[in-house]
């Protein structure tokens, strides 16, 4: 029992010591935007003298704070919506047909999804030139869209769990396969819709790569292009710069504790049914 109690503890202090070290650098990067740059420079770890909400007041007058919210909101929004619809609906012939084609399909989106991205880098670019579709939000909700795939794979392995006694009845009253998809099998699809909504909401509004390729207008910019501008080429203001983060940081942090019940729920429901 002695023994057991040891490794227990030792377990324990273990995971707790991993999880200072993990949030040491948020414990850094919210501390020091309550201080002058001097005093974050002399001490980056101590504890703020006084308290001063000047970085903050900078941050959002510089960054255009509102316009960059509304980007990220409007692509974060309509790029996860678009990647819910299509996934769902291509998963859902692929898992309920038999047929060879269907699988061919399965197998198309499954060699797509294996290419990496930075190897699409220039033939998107090249592609978005010639539609017109450069510096543009549409066109970067059109590329986010093609993520849709990776919702595929997850509504297809949650599909072959749904008995289909409730479609066939469905059909049986004369219901459309459409009004049957939307009016029955959607709404059973919830909590892997939950799980993907939260993955790809933090993809999307965290992500730099995409909007730092298509994006070169500051109207257009989303938050997360505003810390980049934040970048001097020969000299950079930290403590603005650290403000910005904390201000990119907390939307997308009150949607992750909102909805962090549902990610294990999901997941599991999608691992057993899949």
């Amino acid at each position: 029992m002695k023994l057991k109690k040891t490794k227990k503890a030792a377990g324990e202090a273990l995971m707790l010591a991993v999880c200072v070290i993990i949030l040491i650098p948020f414990y850094y990067l919210v501390v020091n935007t309550f201080k002058e740059p001097r005093e974050m420079s002399a001490s980056p770890l101590a504890l703020p003298k006084s308290i001063t909400f000047e970085n903050y007041i900078k941050s959002f007058d510089n960054m255009n704070f509102m316009r960059s919210f509304s980007n990220s909101l409007l692509v974060t929004v309509v790029s996860v919506a678009l990647i819910v619809l299509l996934g769902a609906m291509a998963a859902y012939p692929i898992a309920r047909r038999k047929h060879k084609m269907y699988k061919g399909f399965l197998m198309y989106f499954l060699i797509g999804y294996m290419v990496p991205a930075q190897t699409i880098m220039i033939p998107l670019y090249l592609l978005l030139q010639k539609v017109h579709l450069m510096n543009n939000i549409a066109g970067l909700i059109l590329v986010y869209s093609s993520w849709c795939n990776f919702a595929m794979f997850l509504y297809q392995g949650f599909f072959k769990g749904l008995p289909m006694d409730i479609e066939e009845a469905a059909m049986i009253d004369g219901c459309s396969p459409w009004k049957c998809f939307w009016r029955i099998v959607f709404p059973l699809l919830k909590p892997i819709t939950t799980t993907i909504v939260i993955f790809e909401v933090m993809w999307v509004w965290n992500d730099f790569l995409y909007p730092y390729l298509f994006l070169s207008s500051n109207k257009s910019f989303t938050l997360v292009m505003q810390v980049y501008k934040g970048v001097g080429q020969f000299s950079n203001d930290w403590s603005m710069m650290l403000s910005t983060m904390v201000l990119v940081l907390i939307p997308v942090v009150i949607f992750y504790l909102i909805m962090q019940k549902h990610i294990v729920a999901g997941i599991t429901s999608g691992a057993v049914k899949g």
